[in-house]
C-alpha cells in the first residue's frame, strides 16, 4: 500500500511539474492573441532600445572614467573565480536565445502573451538600466577608479560594407544587473509554461546570480535593485497589454 501511495504521489508531482496554466494570463486581463500592429510596435521599440543600450550606452560607460566602488560585504565572502563566466556569458547567451526561440514558437502556435510581454518589459527594463548607467559612473571591482577607462575608443561591429558601434558585454555596466532582471522578467512572462520549465529558469537564475558576484561583474546591490526594477517593468508591460486586449475585444 505504501509503495502504491508513493507511486501515486510521484505521478501527481510529475503531472504538476509538466502541466502548464494556459488560462492564467487571460484571467489576469491579458489576451492570448494580439494583432500585428502591436507586434510591430513592440519589436520596433525592442530593436531601438537595445541598440541604444548595446551600441551607445555600453560603449559610453567603458570609454569614460569611473569614480568609485560600492561597499559590498558579500564580496569578502564569495571568492573571485572567473570560471563562472561559463555561466554568466556562454550559458547566459544560450539560455536567452533558447527561451527567445521557445516563446516565439509558442506565439506561432497562437499563444502570443509570453513573447510580447517579455519583449515589452525588456524595453522598459533596459531603458531604466540605461538611465542608471548614465547617471552613476560606478566602477566594477576589478577596474581602477579614476584610472584609464577599459576602452580607448568605442567597440565596433564590422558589417563588411560599414561598421556600427556594438558592445554586448560592458565592464562598468553596474547598477543594476540586466542579467538578473532579464530572467526575472522571463519567469513573470511564462506563467502559462509547465512548472518544470520555470523551475529550470529559476535554478539557472540562482546560479547566475552567484556567478555574477564570483566574477565581480556586479555588486550585490545590483542584484537587489534588479528585483523592483524588473517587477516595475513587467507592471508597465502588463498595463499596456491589458489596454490593448480591451481595445481588441471592444473592436
Amino acid at each position: 500500500m505504501t509503495a502504491e501511495v508513493l507511486l501515486i504521489n510521484k505521478a501527481t508531482l510529475w503531472n504538476s511539474l509538466l502541466r502548464g496554466r494556459p488560462d492564467i494570463d487571460v484571467c489576469c486581463g491579458l489576451a492570448q492573441r494580439y494583432r500585428w500592429p502591436l507586434w510591430v510596435c513592440v519589436f520596433t521599440l525592442f530593436v531601438v532600445v537595445h541598440y541604444a543600450l548595446f551600441g551607445v550606452v555600453h560603449n559610453l560607460v567603458d570609454t569614460r572614467v569611473c569614480i568609485g566602488y560600492s561597499p559590498d560585504p558579500l564580496l569578502r565572502i564569495i571568492p573571485p573565480d572567473t570560471r563562472w563566466e561559463l555561466v554568466t556569458r556562454q550559458l547566459y547567451v544560450f539560455m536567452t536565445v533558447t527561451f527567445a526561440a521557445v516563446v516565439l514558437f509558442r506565439a506561432a502556435t497562437g499563444v502570443h502573451t509570453p513573447a510580447v510581454r517579455w519583449a515589452l518589459a525588456l524595453c522598459f527594463m533596459s531603458s531604466m538600466r540605461m538611465a542608471t548607467l548614465l547617471l552613476i559612473p560606478l566602477c566594477r571591482p576589478t577596474i581602477v577608479a579614476f584610472g584609464p577607462p577599459p576602452l580607448a575608443s568605442p567597440q565596433m561591429l564590422n558589417l563588411h560594407f560599414f561598421s556600427i558601434p556594438w558592445r554586448i558585454f560592458a565592464l562598468n555596466d553596474v547598477v543594476y544587473s540586466g542579467h538578473t532582471a532579464l530572467f526575472l522578467l522571463l519567469l513573470m512572462a511564462t506563467r502559462t509554461f509547465p512548472r518544470i520549465v520555470r523551475l529550470t529558469v529559476g535554478v539557472f537564475l540562482v546560479l547566475m546570480i552567484y556567478g555574477l558576484l564570483a566574477t565581480r561583474d556586479h555588486y550585490s546591490v545590483d542584484i537587489l535593485l534588479a528585483f523592483p526594477c524588473a517587477y516595475f517593468a513587467d507592471f508597465l508591460a502588463c498595463r499596456i497589454l491589458r489596454v490593448a486586449a480591451r481595445h481588441a475585444s471592444s473592436g
